[in-house]
């Protein structure tokens, strides 16, 4: 599910659920987390200022530990200069591919020996191999976006368990807090941040 929170003043923006199959060819954002495929709403806050247009998305994720197993976190993206946002659902039983999409490199976790592969090499590098979270290589939306708000800006996809999130913003911002119990919104009055970092890919 997707919970969307919306306000809006002079500057252009779109906020929109579609269905449409565009040529996109994503990869992996290089982050040390994951969006867990098994854990409650991403919410999206999409807010015009006069200053820029702002958008907060938050979701349940978490960072591999010593277990070979992942914790439970809140983690909330800041995207910088986010002109343009979108929704769809997709089935909690499908892929970024199944919505239309190209993923390189191929997520090999579901392949044979693959998921062990998958943890030694978040392991070893601290970056998780495919996180959910993707920045496009080759996005045909931001090709035909106004030039007026496609100068420096990247075409981000955060993919939930059943609903996805679209963004075209110049980068991003983000912070963790440790989810231990209760509502997931609750997590930054329990506790304080416990990892935070920047990037535009």
């Amino acid at each position: 599910m997707i919970v969307l929170q919306y306000a809006a003043s002079r500057y252009p923006a779109a906020l929109v659920n579609v269905q449409e199959i565009m040529k996109t060819i994503l990869k992996p954002c290089r982050v040390p987390w994951w969006i867990s495929p098994t854990s409650g709403c991403v919410t999206i806050t999409h807010t015009e200022t006069d200053v820029a247009p702002g958008c907060i998305v938050v979701f349940g994720g978490g960072r591999l530990q010593d277990d070979d197993k992942t914790d439970n976190r809140r983690i909330e993206i800041t995207f910088d200069d986010c002109y343009f946002a979108r929704t769809g659902p997709h089935s909690d039983t499908e892929d970024i591919e199944s919505i239309g999409y190209e993923l390189t490199p191929k997520n090999d976790a579901l392949t044979r020996d693959g998921l062990g592969k998958y943890i030694a090499r978040w392991r070893s590098t601290g970056i998780c191999p495919d996180s959910r979270f993707y920045v496009a290589t080759q996005s045909a939306w931001l090709e035909n976006i106004p030039e007026l708000y496609r100068n420096d800006c990247r075409h981000y996809v955060v993919y939930g368990r059943d609903g996805h999130v679209e963004l075209i913003a110049r980068g991003f911002r983000w912070r963790e807090w440790k989810w231990l119990s209760g509502h997931l919104d609750d997590a930054p009055k329990n506790g304080a941040i416990v990892g935070e970092g920047a990037g535009v890919e």
